[in-house]
C-alpha cells in the first residue's frame, strides 16, 4: 500500500508539472554533489520509502549519475527508521525544553539524525564523485519543461498498481525467503517458547562480542539483525526480547524497560548513527540489484555502509562515553 500512494503522489506532481520545475531549482546546488537535478525526485522519494526512490531513478539519462543517486539514497531517512528513532530518542533524550517551550530536545535530536542522514548521503556522492577520473565528463543537464496541467487519473492509478503488482512479484520472492529463514530460527529447537533459547538467540549470543564495543549486549544484536527484513522489526523484536507484546503500537513500556535496564545515552546515541548510515532493508536492496542490473553493486554498498555505520557509531559511543 505504501508504494502505491507514494507512486500515486509522486505521478500526480510529475504529471502537474511541478515536479520538472522543483528538480530545475534543485540541479544547481546538487551539481556540487556531483547529483543532478533529476536526482531530487528519487532523494525525495526516499525520505518516504528507499524502493519507490530506487524506481524513480529511472529518470536519470547519466548512467553516472544514476550510479550516483543509488548510493545516495540508501542514506535517506526512510519511513521505516522512523520508529526506530522514535523508540531511542524517547528512551534516552530528556524532556527539556528551550525559548519557553518552542524547542525541545527530543524534536531538536530528531530534527539532528534527519539532517544527518541527507548529509551523509550528499557527502558521500560528492567525495564519490570527485575521486572518478571523468568528473567533468558527462552528459549535460536537458529537462523538458512542461506546462502546468490537471493529471489524468486513470493512468496515474494504472502505474501505481503497475509498480506495486511488479514489487510484490520480484522482490517478494526475496523477502518471503528471508522471512522464512528468519522465522526458522526464532522457533525452533523450543517451538517459540523462549527465543532466547533459539537458534536466533544463540545467533545473537555468538555476535554479542561484536556489539560489546556499543555497550550493547545480545538482545539488541538479534534485533538488529532481524532490522534487516524491515527497519520498524527492531521495535518489535527488542519488545518480545523485553517480554513486552505490542511494542510497535505502544512504545511506553519498551521505552521505561530500556531505561530501567540501565544502557547508558551512548549506547543509544550510538544506535542512531548506526541505523541512520546502516544499508536499507532486504526488500530495497532486491529491488536496486534489478534496477542497477549488479549484485555486486548491492553488495559493495551493503558491506560499505555497513562497515561505515559501525565505525561512526564505535566513534560516537567512545566520544558520547568520554563527555557524560
Amino acid at each position: 500500500p505504501q508504494i502505491f500512494v507514494l507512486t500515486f503522489v509522486i505521478g500526480i506532481l510529475e504529471d502537474s508539472g511541478y515536479m520538472a520545475r522543483a528538480a530545475l531549482i534543485c540541479h544547481k546546488p546538487l551539481r556540487v554533489f556531483g547529483l543532478t537535478g533529476k536526482s531530487f525526485i528519487p532523494m525525495l522519494s526516499g525520505v518516504a520509502c528507499a524502493i519507490p526512490a530506487i524506481y524513480a531513478a529511472r529518470s536519470i539519462d547519466s548512467p553516472r549519475k544514476r550510479l550516483l543517486t543509488y548510493m545516495a539514497i540508501p542514506l535517506m531517512p526512510c519511513s521505516a527508521r522512523l520508529p526506530v528513532y522514535t523508540l531511542l530518542i524517547a528512551a534516552f533524550i530528556p524532556q527539556v525544553t528551550a525559548f519557553g517551550g518552542l524547542l525541545g530536545m527530543q524534536g531538536l535530536a530528531m530534527f539532528a539524525i534527519y539532517f544527518f542522514g541527507m548529509a551523509s548521503g550528499l557527502v558521500v556522492t560528492g567525495l564519490v564523485s570527485r575521486m572518478s577520473e571523468d568528473h567533468y565528463a558527462d552528459l549535460p543537464f536537458v529537462l523538458e519543461m512542461p506546462p502546468y496541467r490537471i493529471p489524468a487519473w486513470q493512468p496515474l492509478i494504472r502505474n501505481s498498481w503497475n509498480r506495486s503488482k511488479h514489487f510484490v512479484t520480484k522482490a517478494g520472492k526475496i523477502i518471503f525467503a528471508v522471512t522464512v529463514v528468519v522465522w526458522i530460527l526464532g522457533y525452533f529447537p523450543n517451538f517459540g517458547q523462549d527465543l532466547a533459547a533459539s537458534w536466533l538467540g544463540y545467533l545473537g549470543l555468538w555476535i554479542e562480542p561484536l556489539f560489546a564495543p556499543l555497550g550493547l549486549d545480545w538482545r539488541y544484536g538479534v534485533a538488529v539483525l532481524t532490522s534487516f527484513l524491515a527497519r520498524e522489526v527492531f521495535v518489535g523484536t527488542l519488545g518480545t526480547m523485553f517480554g513486552i507484546e505490542g511494542a510497535e503500537e505502544n512504545m511506553v513500556p519498551l521505552v521505561a524497560q530500556i531505561q530501567a535496564s540501565g544502557l547508558s545515552i551512548a549506547s543509544g546515541l550510538a544506535l542512531l548513527v548506526f541505523f541512520a548510515i546502516a544499508l536499507m532493508c532486504v526488500s530495497s536492496m532486491a529491488i536496486m540489484a534489478r534496477e542497477s542490473e549488479s549484485n555486486t553493486l548491492t553488495l559493495k554498498l551493503f558491506a560499505a555502509y555497513g562497515l561505515a555505520a559501525y565505525g561512526l557509531a564505535v566513534l560516537t559511543y567512545n566520544v558520547a562515553t568520554l563527555f557524560s
